[in-house]
C-alpha cells in the first residue's frame, strides 16, 4: 500500500507542477498582453486618425483636379499639405495652369522612376483600415491562450500601424516655393521689354514702341508677320517656363532663357524667323542645340 501511495503522490506532484507551470506561463502571457496591447491599441488609433487625415488631404487634392497618383505621391513625400495650403492662400490669384502643370510633371516623374512608381502604387492600395477588422484582430489577440498564437495575432495587428510595409518617399519633389500665382500686368510688361529689346537687335527696323513703351512689330515691313509670330511664340514659351512649378525661373529669368536660346540664330545667314519658330521647341529642350546645324532651304 505504501508503494502505491507513493506512486499516486508522485503523479499528483507532477500534475500540480505542470499545472503551476501552465498557470505561470499563462500569467506571463496575460502580463505581456497587458503591457503590449493597450499601447498598441493607442498607436493604431493614432495611425488610423493620421490615415484619415491623409485620405482627406488626397480627396481635397483630387477635388482640385489633381490626379490620384499625383496627390498620393505628394502625400507620401509629405509635401501635399503645404501645396494645398499654398493653393488655398492664393485664392483668386491661383494660375489656372498651376495644378495641371504640377500634376503632369508629377505623373511624368512617377512614370520615369520604377521605384517611385512602386511606392505610389503601394500608397494607392493602402493598408487595411477597417474598424471591424481591427476589432476582430484585437479580440483574437486578447483571447490567445498560448504564446505562439498571441505572437501571430500581434504580427497581424502591427500591420495596422504600417509595420515594415509602411510606404513613404524619402526624396521630395523639386517643387519651387512661390510658384502658382497668375502673371501680373507688370510681369507681362517685363516679358515684352526683354523679348522686344533682343528681337529689335536681331530684326532691325521691324520694331517700334507704343506710347507706353511696349515693343511691337511694324506690320508694314516685309517679313513682319513671321517676326510677329516669333515674338508671340517667345512670349508664350517664356510664360510657360515661368509657370513651370519644377524650376526656379521667374518671368524675367524665363524670358532671358528663351532669348539666350534664340540669339545665336541671328548669327546664321539665311536663318529667317520662320525657321527659328520651326526649331524653337527643340532649341529650348536640348542644352546642346546648335543653330548652325539647321537645314536652310536654298533659293531656286
Amino acid at each position: 500500500m505504501g508503494f502505491l501511495q507513493g506512486v499516486v503522490n508522485e503523479v499528483n506532484r507532477q500534475e500540480d507542477a505542470a499545472t503551476r507551470a501552465d498557470e505561470f506561463m499563462q500569467s506571463l502571457l496575460e502580463k505581456r498582453k497587458d503591457q503590449i496591447l493597450p499601447d498598441l491599441m493607442q498607436r493604431i488609433a493614432d495611425r488610423t486618425e493620421a490615415a484619415g487625415e491623409r485620405t482627406a488631404r488626397i480627396d481635397a487634392a483630387m477635388g482640385m483636379q489633381f490626379s490620384e497618383r499625383a496627390a498620393t505621391a505628394l502625400e507620401l513625400t509629405g509635401q501635399l499639405e503645404f501645396i494645398l495650403q499654398n493653393i488655398t492662400d492664393l485664392k483668386k490669384d491661383l494660375d489656372p495652369t498651376y495644378i495641371p502643370n504640377l500634376t503632369s510633371g508629377l505623373e511624368a516623374r512617377i512614370d520615369d522612376d520604377e521605384e517611385l512608381a512602386k511606392a505610389v502604387a503601394a500608397g494607392l492600395s493602402g493598408p487595411l483600415e477597417s474598424v471591424e477588422d481591427q476589432e476582430n484582430a484585437f479580440l483574437r489577440a486578447y483571447q490567445a491562450t498560448d504564446q505562439a498564437s498571441f505572437d501571430t495575432e500581434l504580427a497581424n495587428l502591427i500591420n495596422y500601424m504600417g509595420g515594415s510595409n509602411s510606404t513613404s518617399i524619402d526624396n521630395k519633389f523639386g517643387i519651387t516655393v512661390g510658384k502658382g500665382s497668375v502673371i501680373t500686368d507688370s510681369e507681362f510688361k517685363n516679358i515684352n521689354s526683354i523679348l522686344g529689346n533682343a528681337l529689335n537687335v536681331m530684326y532691325q527696323d521691324m520694331f517700334d514702341r507704343t506710347n507706353d513703351g511696349d515693343w511691337y512689330v511694324k506690320s508694314e515691313v516685309d517679313g513682319s508677320e513671321e517676326v510677329q509670330f516669333l515674338f508671340n511664340n517667345l512670349a508664350k514659351k517664356a510664360t510657360e517656363i515661368s509657370q513651370d512649378p519644377f524650376n526656379n525661373l521667374s518671368t524675367v529669368g524665363a524670358s532671358q532663357f528663351v532669348i539666350d536660346k534664340v540669339t545665336p540664330a541671328s548669327q546664321i545667314d539665311g536663318l529667317e524667323a520662320s525657321l527659328v519658330n520651326q526649331y524653337l521647341d527643340e532649341a529650348l529642350k536640348k542644352p546642346d542645340f546648335d543653330w548652325g546645324n539647321v537645314s536652310i532651304p536654298q533659293d531656286n
